[in-house]
């Protein structure tokens, strides 16, 4: 359908541009990511933790000592003491029993274990849009004729990849126990710039509001 140019088409050009201003702003603010399947055990009453071990469970040794590094300083921002397990076994993230003798042998009363969980995807189905079209041709005479016309965009599937990212931790003493569990849900693949703000902006900040950690010291 063909629509003649009139006085209209600032005010149409005017909510056009508004609109598309308008999906922008929403897509920009979409989150990315957030903390799913959070989990407290009732009974533990002790307050924050105080010396941790992070293990963080990955094959790639770079990947694993980016997220244990990310851990600990996080940590240590809050004025607790955390090791990196990479420190003590820096050829691979360390077995329940070197746990254990790691616990009795340096004092930890928590530690953190971050495993990534398998990938998933997720599809969502777009539907198509009609948008208008600013034209001008030139007819038989050489005059040029402008005018609006409606463009039909098809529809399409978007698909996305979903990382999760578990957290654990776990309490020492006579028998270790699992005290808190949070999983960071994200779009995106976790790259190397991200890993340090997955810390300290989702994981972190979820483990506080349960008063496992301190707030951030200023």
């Amino acid at each position: 359908m063909a629509k003649q140019v009139g006085s209209g088409w600032r005010t149409r050009g005017a909510v056009t541009y508004v609109a598309l201003l308008a999906l922008m702003t929403t897509a920009g603010c979409a989150a990315q990511s957030d903390m799913i399947d959070l989990w407290k055990d009732p009974s533990f009453t002790s307050g924050p933790v105080h010396n941790v071990l992070v293990v963080a469970l990955r094959k790639d040794p770079v990947r694993r000592r980016m997220w244990e590094d990310a851990f600990a300083k996080e940590l240590g921002a809050r004025g607790l003491t955390a090791t990196a397990s990479y420190q003590l076994f820096p050829e691979a993230p360390p077995d329940t029993q070197e746990v254990i003798e790691a616990v009795r042998r340096n004092g930890h009363d928590a530690v953190l274990v971050s495993i990534r969980q398998p990938d998933q995807t997720t599809s969502t189905y777009v539907p198509g849009t009609v948008r208008s079209e600013y034209v001008t041709t030139e007819n038989y005479y050489g005059f040029f004729h402008s005018y609006w016309r409606d463009v039909q965009d098809p529809g399409h599937t978007e698909t996305d990849a979903i990382t999760k990212v578990q957290t654990d931790v776990w309490v020492t003493g006579v028998r270790g126990r699992l005290i808190w569990s949070g999983t960071l849900r994200t779009l995106e693949s976790v790259s190397d710039p991200t890993v340090e703000t997955s810390v300290s902006k989702e994981i972190i900040p979820a483990m506080e509001k349960q008063g496992l950690v301190p707030k951030k010291k200023k």
